[in-house]
């Protein structure tokens, strides 16, 4: 009686804990059901909706001489192909194997975009090789490999690399390997001054062993060949030209075999093993 005389009603101590299980039990329902529907939603995308994605555009960034038909029959790329059946690493590992291809890439874009791009291989320089039907003209990147076989007009313009022995005229062939570092150290030399690359016909590759070579040069304007090393930059080729200038201006060049550059310095040899 007091309790209600003094206005304080009777609560049950056990009201309380009953009251938080019941609000566990309602958050846990709807964690469930909110599960429930998510495992529900997942199973329709992927029972029912993701197997009808189908490419339906197909970008093609074709920077080759190969037409846009031709790459995606090489790739096996097809319009209706399944979206998340789609392999792009090994797409472009297909295209890329063209060896005309510098590089290839392949990309998704949800839900039914397809984007192919695709560069070609920059001739550097050629080679001439001798067949049963007549001399053949290999075409290479800084890689070294051939990508083109025949006679062409951008190949005049190219200097060759002699000294090299191809067991045949394919295309695919790769020059050896211990010549790469050569071969990219020309590609930056084209890039950086392509007046300087150009200021030499040839460059034959002597090799000493199987490990080392070297490399002489044979400029279009002047007689005498210049021997290097390994690699060519714009700064030496700068100096092998303001030396042979110099030397021609004095009338050192006309009994020259060779200037040999290996040191850096440059040493004049003359004909019969002198050096100048």
């Amino acid at each position: 009686m007091a309790d209600v005389l003094t206005g304080n009603p009777f609560v049950s101590k056990s009201a309380e804990p009953r009251d938080r299980d019941k609000t566990i039990q309602r958050v846990l329902l709807g964690l469930v059901i909110v599960l429930s529907i998510a495992l529900v939603a997942e199973l329709v995308y992927h029972l029912a909706i993701a197997p009808r994605l189908a490419i339906s555009v197909i970008d093609i960034e074709n920077g080759t001489v190969i037409p846009d038909q031709e790459l995606l029959s090489i790739a096996g790329v097809h319009i209706g192909m399944m979206y998340f059946r789609v392999d792009v690493d090994e797409l472009a590992d297909r295209i890329q194997a063209v060896p005309a291809v510098r590089n290839a890439t392949v990309d998704l874009v949800f839900p039914n975009r397809m984007k192919i791009r695709v560069t070609q291989r920059q001739p550097l320089a050629c080679a001439v090789v001798d067949t049963d039907s007549g001399a053949r003209t290999l075409v290479f990147d800084e890689e070294g490999v051939v990508f083109r076989i025949g006679h062409e007009p951008s190949a005049e313009m190219l200097p060759v690399v002699s000294g090299l022995r191809f067991p045949a005229a394919e295309i695919g062939l790769r020059l050896p390997d211990l010549l790469v570092g050569f071969l990219e150290s020309l590609r930056t030399l084209r890039d950086e001054a392509p007046e300087l690359y150009a200021l030499f016909s040839e460059y034959r590759v002597v090799r000493k062993n199987e490990s080392t070579f070297d490399v002489v040069l044979y400029p279009m304007h002047f007689s005498v060949p210049v021997r290097i090393g390994t690699r060519i930059d714009v700064g030496m080729v700068q100096y092998i030209v303001m030396m042979l200038d110099m030397l021609r201006r004095e009338g050192r060049l006309e009994n020259a075999a060779e200037l040999d550059f290996r040191s850096g310095e440059g040493v004049l040899r003359a004909k019969g093993g002198d050096r100048g």
